[in-house]
């Protein structure tokens, strides 16, 4: 098996591989994954001076050393997801945390601030954690359609109606039953007849390739699988989670910081809490972001649709070692 992906994707193959390689035949996830990884890590970290410092360090890696293979495409798959940071860092305000109005404050004796392009997550939570919910459901969304097409292809398309769209009428429906009033209360009716006719189906079908008595817990067994989408729809909230305490995490930083007040005591005692602190939570939460964002891809996603058990393509030759040449500063070759 080998994966071949466009560029932008292609640092984003380690990821799945870490997984397992997909079954002969069957979808690569990873031109699809790779949108949704960054996004999610970079929400996760959400801290645009988090996400400068990440995008140089693993771009200099790049530049000055000859990475090959898996340790090449991690590499370069943080370089984007610290772009990603960036980007979320500057729409929710985060800037190594509340740093420059806690500085300007303490040291200046005015208040500078760097308001954030859409809102501070600390201050409106319930947003983000609605964000991250819609994120979710998009997400999920996508990977059951994979599965659709896959069992529409394999000639199974009413078994593409019965267990897959049903659960779009399903999911879809409560979402505009239970909260479409926060947009129009004219979604709630509609959303409770979808609900219904979605579970409808589930109840009547849920059974058909069984016998007997079968066919009735069938279909109530396809219905209790409601809880298993309600928990994987609300294991997206370790978005807005992660993403709260990156920047709680942060302020406290900078809030022990300005203990010593202003002077150069002061001062000696932010850059120490500066350095010391931010760099203890960049690490801690980047790693946080790398592996829950990894869970939401093996778990939500991939859980859906995917068949792994491939093996890795390895070409009949001779397997041998080899030298890598360079040209000496006498202009001969060395070893």
């Amino acid at each position: 098996m080998v994966l071949k992906n466009r560029s932008m994707a292609y640092p984003f193959e380690s990821i799945t591989e870490m997984y397992s390689l997909p079954a002969y035949g069957t979808v690569d996830p990873t031109g699809i994954m790779a949108p949704f990884y960054a996004v999610f890590f970079g929400m996760m970290l959400s801290d645009a001076g988090y996400g400068i410092i990440l995008t140089l360090a693993t771009y200099i890696i790049l530049k000055k050393f000859n990475l090959e293979g898996m340790t090449y495409r991690m590499m370069k798959m943080f370089f984007y997801c610290g772009i990603s940071t960036v980007f979320w860092g500057a729409m929710f305000g985060g800037w190594f945390g509340d740093f420059v109005t806690v500085t300007s404050r303490t040291f200046l004796g005015k208040e500078i601030t760097i308001d954030p392009v859409w809102f501070n997550p600390l201050d409106d939570p319930i947003t983000l954690l609605i964000f991250s919910i819609a994120l979710g459901i998009v997400h999920l969304f996508i990977g059951m359609g994979i599965q659709a097409s896959e069992l529409i292809k394999s000639g199974h398309k009413w078994d593409a109606v019965f267990d897959i769209f049903s659960w779009y009428m399903v999911i879809t429906g409560l979402v505009m039953w239970m909260g479409g009033s926060q947009v129009s209360q004219a979604l709630v009716k509609p959303g409770m007849y979808i609900t219904i006719a979605g579970a409808a189906i589930l109840l009547l079908t849920g059974g058909r390739k069984k016998k007997g008595i079968g066919k009735i817990t069938g279909g109530l067994g396809a219905l209790y699988n409601v809880t298993s989408y309600a928990s994987d729809i609300l294991s997206y909230s370790r978005l807005l989670a992660l993403g709260l305490a990156t920047g709680v995490i942060a302020q406290v930083v900078n809030t022990v910081g300005t203990l010593a007040g202003g002077g150069v005591k002061g001062a000696i005692i932010m850059v120490l809490a500066f350095f010391i602190g931010h760099t203890f939570n960049l690490a801690i939460n980047a790693l946080g972001a790398f592996v829950h964002t990894s869970r939401l891809q093996y778990i939500e996603f991939f859980g859906k649709f995917y068949e792994d058990g491939g093996e890795e393509f390895t070409p009949l030759r001779r397997n041998t070692k080899y030298i890598k040449l360079s040209d000496d500063t006498d202009g001969g070759v060395r070893k």
